[in-house]
C-alpha cells in the first residue's frame, strides 16, 4: 500500500465517520422491525383464521424487542369490539414497522427513517419508537 493510498483512505473514512457513527444501529434496528412487522402479520393472519392462542404467539414472537402485552400497539387485546379493527390494527402495526426496516436497509438518513417511522406509527404504538424497544 502506497502512502498516497493509505492517506486517501484515511481521509475517506474520516470523512464517513460521523454518518457512520450515527447509522451504527441501522442493520439491528431494521432487523427488530421486520420481526415486530412479521409478527403483527402473522397474528392478523392467525385472528383472521379464527386461531385461539394468537396474541400469546405474538407476545413470544416480540419478546425483548417490543414493549407492552401487545406487541407495541397502544391497544389491548380486550378493547377491540371489532375484529375488523383488530385486523386493521395489526397490518397497519406491519406496515409501519416494515416501511421503518426498509428505510434502515436502503441509504436514507437514519433520523429521517426514524422520523418517518413516528409520522407512520400515527400513534397506534407505544412510544417514541412505535413500540419497539430501543437502547444503544
Amino acid at each position: 500500500m502506497t502512502l498516497r493510498f493509505a492517506l486517501a483512505l484515511a481521509a475517506a473514512l474520516l470523512a464517513t465517520a460521523p454518518a457512520f457513527g450515527q447509522d451504527s444501529h441501522r442493520k439491528e434496528d431494521a432487523d427488530k422491525h421486520a420481526r415486530i412487522a412479521a409478527a403483527h402479520e402473522a397474528a392478523a393472519a392467525c385472528l383472521q383464521a379464527g386461531g385461539k392462542d394468537c396474541h400469546d404467539k405474538l407476545r413470544a414472537a416480540c419478546k425483548g424487542i417490543a414493549v407492552g402485552p401487545h406487541c407495541g400497539l397502544i391497544r389491548q387485546p380486550g378493547e377491540f369490539k371489532d375484529e375488523a379493527a383488530h385486523l386493521a390494527a395489526h397490518r397497519q402495526m406491519a406496515a409501519v414497522h416494515g416501511a421503518a426496516a426498509k428505510c434502515l436497509q436502503g441509504s436514507t438518513d437514519y433520523k429521517q427513517c426514524q422520523a418517518q417511522l413516528m409520522r407512520d406509527c400515527g400513534g397506534i404504538g407505544i412510544g417514541k419508537y412505535c413500540g419497539m424497544r430501543h437502547s444503544h
